[in-house]
C-alpha cells in the first residue's frame, strides 16, 4: 500500500509512515487548534516533492489564504505557477451560484488530477446545504476523485468549544481515518492533544499525543512508553570532585545514573548541584543545567567562584510556561543537538507546583527514560521538610542515588548554622550511610 507522508517526521512516525493513497481523512478540531495549518503543510511538503495539490475553501479568500501561508514561509503562488497547486475560493461565490460552481469544481479537479485534495470545511458546507446533500457531495468526490486517481482527501471539520461531536457522523460512513485536534487549558498554558480514533487498515502504536504548532506544521511530542526496562550494568564511575562525597557514594557516580539531592530550603541543594556539575564539566563532560528558580545572574556568579567552563550551559525556564511533555521535548532536543553528557534540573519542586501528583511522577519518569536511553548522567534537586523522609515518595524509586541535606538551627546567639549530608541510597554501590557535617565556602562544598 503506497503512502503519502505528511512531511512532518514526528507525525509520520505517529501515523506509521503517513496516509494511505486512496483514503479520506477527517481532520477535526476546535477553532485555533491548527487544522488549516496542518493541512497546508501536508500539501506543501508533498508539492515540494512533485505531487499535485488542491485546496477548496469555504473559510478564506485566496488572498487571505496565500498571505497566511506566507507567514509560515510557504509560497503557494510559486507552486501554482509551476502547475502543482490550485486554490478554489468558494467563500466569495454567491449562494445561488454555489451548486453550479460545485459541478464546475469537480470537473476542473478531475482534469487537474491532483494527488491531495483538501476541503475546508465540511462544517460550513453542511450548514449551507444540510447533511444529506453534504454526504451525497462527499460520495461524489470520493467516487470521482479519490478512488479514480488514488488521491488523498483531507476533510476539515470545525468542532465548537464544549462539543464532542465530530463531522456530522462522517467518521462512520465515508472516511477512512479521523484525526482530532483538541485544546485544554492547564493554568496559563494551552495544552494541545492530537487523537487518532480511527485509521482504517493502519496499525498504530498509540492513539493520543500532545503537540505544538511550529512554523514547520504540527510537531507531535513523542514521549517514551512507560514500560519497565532493566538498564545495563554501569561501566564507569564519575568522580564528583567534592572532597568526601565520592567516599559516601561508594566511589563516585556511575555514568548514566540518576541522583536526587533532597532537603529543606537553605540546606545547600543548589550549591551542591552547581559544585557537582562544575567539577564534571572540568573533567571534560558537557553539562546542561536547567534552572527553574534561581536567576541566571546568581548562578553565574556562583559558577565563576567555582570555575565556569565553556562546556557548561545554563538554561533558565519558567515552570508554568510549558506543559511537562513540552519540557521533555525541549530537553530531549537540546541533548540530541548538542550532545550533553550531564543534565541537572534545579528544582523538581518548581515543576511539581504546577501539575498534579500523577502528572508530576510521569514527567520525572519521562526524563528518567530519556537520560537512561541517551546514557546521560542526571542530577536533580527537590525541596522536602527537615526530616529524612521525602514528602512525595512516588519518584524516589526512580533514582539511583539519593542524597539528603539538612541543618541544625542555632539555639544561641553567636552559634553557626550546622549543615549535614546523608547518602540514603546509592544503587549498585556500598555507600557510607553515616551522617556527615559539611560547610559551604568560596571553593564550594567541603564534607568534614
Amino acid at each position: 500500500m503506497e503512502l503519502i507522508p505528511t512531511g512532518i517526521p514526528s507525525l509520520d512516525k505517529a501515523l506509521n509512515g503517513g496516509f494511505s493513497r486512496g483514503s479520506t481523512i477527517l481532520l477535526a478540531g476546535n477553532p485555533g487548534s491548527g487544522k488549516t495549518h496542518l493541512a497546508i503543510h501536508v500539501l506543501y511538503n508533498n508539492m515540494r516533492r512533485g505531487l499535485k495539490g488542491v485546496y477548496v475553501s469555504f473559510a478564506e479568500t485566496k488572498k487571505q489564504f496565500y498571505r497566511n501561508a506566507l507567514q509560515s514561509g510557504i509560497d503557494l503562488s510559486k507552486m501554482e505557477g509551476v502547475n502543482l497547486f490550485r486554490f478554489y475560493d468558494m467563500l466569495t461565490v454567491p449562494k445561488d451560484e454555489l451548486e453550479g460552481m460545485i459541478a464546475f469544481l469537480i470537473d476542473d479537479i478531475v482534469e487537474f488530477k491532483p494527488d491531495i485534495i483538501v476541503f475546508d470545511s465540511v462544517t460550513v458546507f453542511g450548514q449551507m446545504f444540510g447533511e444529506e446533500y453534504l454526504r451525497s457531495f462527499l460520495h461524489s468526490i470520493i467516487g470521482r476523485l479519490v478512488n479514480a486517481f488514488d488521491a488523498l482527501a483531507i476533510l476539515i471539520d470545525e468542532i465548537p468549544y464544549g462539543e464532542k461531536r465530530v463531522g456530522f457522523g462522517l467518521e462512520e460512513f465515508v472516511v477512512d481515518g479521523v484525526i482530532v485536534l483538541e485544546l485544554e487549558r492547564m493554568g496559563e498554558v494551552i495544552r494541545r492533544y492530537l487523537t487518532i480514533p480511527k485509521m482504517r487498515g493502519r496499525p498504530l502504536k498509540r492513539a493520543a499525543y500532545e503537540y505544538v504548532i511550529t512554523d514547520r506544521g504540527l510537531e507531535v511530542l513523542a514521549i517514551p512508553e512507560l514500560e519497565f526496562t532493566e538498564s545495563e550494568a554501569p561501566k564507569s564511575r564519575l568522580k564528583t570532585g567534592i572532597l568526601g562525597l565520592d567516599e559516601l557514594l561508594g566511589g563516585g557516580l556511575y555514568e548514566g545514573s540518576i541522583t536526587l539531592i533532597a532537603g529543606p530550603t537553605g540546606s545547600g541543594k543548589t550549591i551542591l548541584a552547581l559544585n557537582l556539575a562544575s567539577n564534571l564539566s572540568k573533567s571534560g563532560k558537557k553539562v546542561l543545567y536547567i534552572a527553574y528558580e534561581e536567576s541566571l545572574a546568581a548562578l553565574r556568579d556562583t559558577l565563576e567562584k567555582l570555575g565556569l567552563e565553556e562546556n557548561f550551559r545554563i538554561v533558565s525556564m519558567v515552570p508554568e510556561g510549558r506543559t511537562p511533555v513540552e519540557y521533555y521535548a525541549l530537553i530531549k532536543d537540546l541533548i540530541e543537538k548538542e550532545g550533553f553528557d550531564v543534565l541537572v534540573i534545579d528544582s523538581l519542586s518548581a515543576m511539581e507546583s504546577h501539575m498534579d501528583e500523577k502528572e508530576f511522577i510521569k514527567a520525572v519518569r519521562y526524563l528518567q527514560l530519556l537520560t537512561k536511553e541517551k546514557g546521560v548522567t542526571f542530577v536533580l534537586t527537590y525541596i522536602t521538610g527537615s526530616t529524612y523522609k521525602l514528602a512525595t515518595t512516588g519518584f524516589s524509586t526512580l533514582v539511583d542515588n539519593l542524597i539528603f541535606l539538612t541543618y541544625d538551627v542555632p539555639e544561641r546567639v553567636g552559634e553557626s548554622l550546622k549543615r549535614h549530608i546523608l547518602v540514603l541510597k546509592a544503587r549498585r554501590s556500598r555507600n557510607d550511610p553515616t551522617l556527615k557535617d559539611f560547610t559551604i565556602g568560596e571553593g564550594g562544598i567541603r564534607i568534614e
